[in-house]
């Protein structure tokens, strides 16, 4: 027990625990910077990215708010741990030279960590890729929704019950991931035939309502050429959309001083029940499966207990 007391009350763990966090910090340097490639580094990298930083490999872009907690909670964590063993780390600084085992240990103790990468980067077998709808399904209640379009027309959710509805978010002065969200939507509703089209509803709600009025947004609508399909872009009074976009769990951050905005990149699919069924992001693979997945709820029998539903998209 003396041992483990002097161990803790002396120098000893924050040195341990400083060149740890040290070491940590650059190994998610080393994951957020390093180039993807076919090696199993490479490939665990991006994965970690993607996992660790909502890395989007379609952009090359990440979450800076994801970024930032990764790095600099260690930092955090080391200024604390300096504070409060101030006095014994005297000792170190005084004496570099005895804190070289724990050095040695801490670098150890990364590396095993680093070195176990790769193992987890395995490429799975094509077939592991396929989709399986039995297994991506989920059931959420999506929030209720009564937002106006850019034709200022109020539209509610509970209205396309029966129909199946695409729900994403995005915003008119966003330049980097929200086009390619459109054009990712697109992309797949023109993969439908036009009977499938019929029973789809695409639904983007803004991020940015204190900016995107109706008129804005309808010509964002334009420019994308939405009116092709059954679409609506909502907004509304901030406080009511910013609860919507919270309860469906769309992660942003909005930069102050150039409004730009950094968010998760979502599909919901809500199947004709009105329940959420499943969610996608952005990327290759998505696109194929949110096809697939559309195409799945489509297929599904209209719930008998429905009443006729509105025709005007």
């Amino acid at each position: 027990m003396k041992r483990i007391e002097r161990f803790f009350t002396t120098w000893r763990f924050p040195s341990f625990m400083l060149f740890t966090l040290a070491l940590f910090w650059v190994l998610m340097m080393v994951m957020a910077f390093m180039p993807a490639g076919d090696s199993a580094w490479g490939a665990f990298a991006e994965d970690f990215r993607v996992w660790c930083f909502g890395y989007d490999p379609e952009s090359g872009s990440m979450q800076s708010i994801y970024l930032i907690t990764y790095t600099v909670n260690p930092i955090i964590l080391a200024l604390i741990i300096s504070w409060v063993w101030y006095e014994p780390l005297k000792t170190v600084w005084m004496k570099p030279f005895l804190a070289k085992g724990y050095a040695a240990a801490s670098f150890a103790l990364v590396g095993a960590i680093a070195l176990t990468f790769p193992l987890m980067a395995d490429a799975p077998d094509e077939e592991e890729f396929e989709f399986r709808a039995d297994v991506l399904r989920i059931s959420q209640t999506p929030p209720p929704i009564e937002l106006i379009n850019e034709h200022e027309k109020l539209v509610r959710l509970e209205d396309f019950r029966g129909r199946v509805v695409l729900l994403t978010s995005v915003y008119a002065s966003c330049s980097d991931t929200c086009p390619m969200i459109l054009d990712q939507a697109k992309r797949v509703l023109d993969r439908l035939s036009p009977d499938e089209l019929e029973q789809v509803v695409l639904l983007a709600v803004t991020m940015h309502p204190e900016k995107d009025t109706p008129d804005l947004l309808r010509r964002i609508s334009e420019f994308y050429r939405l009116d092709n399909y059954k679409s609506h872009m909502l907004t509304g009074d901030p406080d009511e959309v910013h609860q919507v976009l919270d309860r469906l769990g769309v992660a942003r951050a909005q930069n102050m001083d150039t409004g730009e905005i950094d968010h998760a990149n979502l599909f919901y699919l809500v199947d004709r029940e009105g329940e959420i069924a499943f969610r996608f992001t952005l990327g290759e693979r998505q696109e194929e499966w949110m096809t697939k997945a559309l195409r799945t709820l489509i297929e599904e029998e209209r719930p008998e207990n429905l009443s006729e539903q509105r025709t005007d998209g």
